[in-house]
């Protein structure tokens, strides 16, 4: 028996196994939805999961700067033998702070001098991440 190309490739097709009806076709739409809805849940949970984790900085942020103002404001009143500064720009103009400071959330900050909170010193306030002042959201220099 004579093996020629034209032989071994009719003994070839004869042995190889057929392939399964419809596996040529590829993926369906449903299974493409059913991928991309199983995306969407992921991102999602990562987002809200980042989301609390930004509040959280914003909130910290907050706090380390109304600590910094209160430093600023003691550090003033030394200088000037206990005379409350008038407004955060005494603060700048005096070099205590580099420039009038925001919230994280761009409100201002919020300063009585002499404090009530603090009556040594001065209350300094944020409003918080409602930006309303008053709520219980608030960042207080005499709670910190």
């Amino acid at each position: 028996m004579k093996r020629t190309l034209k032989n071994l490739l009719k003994v070839a097709r004869a042995r190889a196994v057929p392939a399964p009806r419809g596996a040529e076709r590829g993926m369906t739409l449903l299974e493409i939805m059913i991928v991309l809805a199983l995306i969407g849940l992921v991102v999602a949970a990562l987002s809200l999961s980042l989301s609390a984790n930004f509040q959280k900085g914003r909130i910290q942020t907050a706090k380390i700067a109304v600590g910094r103002i209160s430093q600023a404001v003691q550090q003033f009143m030394i200088e000037h033998n206990s005379d409350c500064p008038t407004s955060m720009q005494d603060l700048v103009d005096n070099k205590n702070l580099p420039k009038v400071p925001k919230d994280p959330w761009g409100k201002d900050f919020v300063m009585t001098c002499p404090g009530t909170g603090d009556p040594d010193g001065a209350d300094v306030v944020s409003s918080g991440p409602d930006k309303q002042e008053g709520t219980e959201d608030d960042i207080k220099s005499w709670e910190i």
